[in-house]
């Protein structure tokens, strides 16, 4: 995209406005010739600024606050012309993002901290949920009631390099011996009665249930480990050179966010014509699980997207004693609620 400030784009509408004007007020009605209707239009026309934003996964309803104000037309209300692209294991979203190819990305707040560390400069502008949805499932019929009981011999899934999983061995009675690389086929899980695996718990139960596998779950947030989920972020570059329309982003998205709360269902629709196999009750059942993570916490006073410095300062902490970033990060670095604060 070609890069110009918000300022210069401003301006440049502005001008356009002006000159219809003037050619709308010689013309003053008495044209026969049928341009006064052309030249209308061409007033009423605004060149919208060109956007890119990548989420963190295919199309799916825990990224509804985007996909309703795309839907809804939020962002070119806000003089936005967003396009959506779908994440997904091979994507990027914080390359993507860095290289310029897009403005805003998403991610778990503990990567974005990794990005930051090792000199990539972004900042956080809105968090989609309060509560990760991450947490480890395993079969109902075992007795697993803490983090503790994984520790008896149970085989643990999951990403290879993990904060979770590495403040849960540091934190509980899980070995490292007991990690597992986890390659998103169910179906090791499925067959292993001992096993346990992360998952998001708006997604992975209830297409297990679908399959007659009955589980149950903790959730990484109540370990003590909660970065925000599914954060949204941009450049330091991109924010400082086009504040408007970061402002401009995050009151679409907010926007968006809330008119999900109050009417859910209707995005669901516009969701399958980006995923035919989504269905009404699998979005119908995330959706239920959403609420508490995405709309409690501070979300219940302070609005949907909130982040505050002293969870950003208690995420950067744990990294850092768990050595997984070098260098000891200050919140302020790493989010703003500038933004949030102004969203209208």
């Amino acid at each position: 995209m070609e890069k110009r400030s918000f300022s210069a784009w401003k301006a440049m509408r502005s001008a356009v406005a002006v000159l219809s004007i003037a050619a709308l007020t010689a013309c003053s009605g008495t044209a026969s010739d049928g341009t006064s209707g052309e030249k209308e239009a061409e007033a009423g026309s605004e060149e919208l600024f060109k956007m890119k934003q990548i989420t963190s996964w295919f199309p799916q309803v825990e990224n509804a606050g985007q996909y309703y104000a795309q839907m809804e037309g939020f962002y070119e209300e806000e003089g936005i012309e967003m396009t959506t692209e779908p994440g997904g294991p091979q994507v990027s979203s914080i390359s993507i993002v860095s290289s310029g190819k897009a403005q805003f990305g998403m991610a778990q707040a503990d990567q974005v901290l990794y990005a930051i560390d090792e000199g990539i400069p972004l900042v956080a502008v809105f968090a989609n949920f309060q509560k990760t949805p991450q947490g480890i499932m395993f079969h109902k019929d075992q007795p697993i009631k803490t983090f503790d009981d994984l520790g008896k011999g149970y085989e643990i899934y999951s990403a290879p390099g993990s904060g979770y999983s590495k403040y849960l061995v540091s934190e509980y009675d899980i070995d490292d011996s007991q990690l597992r690389t986890y390659t998103g086929d169910n179906k090791v899980f499925m067959a292993n009665k001992k096993a346990a695996s992360q998952m998001y718990v708006t997604s992975e139960p209830y297409y297990l249930k679908e399959q007659g596998v009955e589980t149950g779950h903790l959730l990484i947030a109540d370990s003590g480990y909660s970065p925000y989920g599914d954060v949204l972020f941009t450049t330091k570059e991109f924010m400082e050179e086009n504040p408007e329309m970061v402002q401009a982003f995050v009151n679409a998205t907010k926007r968006g966010w809330e008119a999900f709360h109050e009417e859910p269902a209707k995005v669901y629709d516009y969701i399958k014509t980006l995923d035919s196999e989504k269905t009404d009750e699998q979005m119908k059942y995330a959706t239920g699980e959403m609420e508490e993570l995405v709309f409690g916490g501070d979300a219940r006073e302070q609005g949907v997207g909130i982040m505050t410095e002293e969870r950003w300062q208690t995420l950067i902490d744990q990294v850092y004693e768990l050595k997984l970033i070098e260098k000891k990060l200050e919140p302020a670095d790493v989010y703003t609620t500038e933004f949030l604060e102004k969203a209208e």
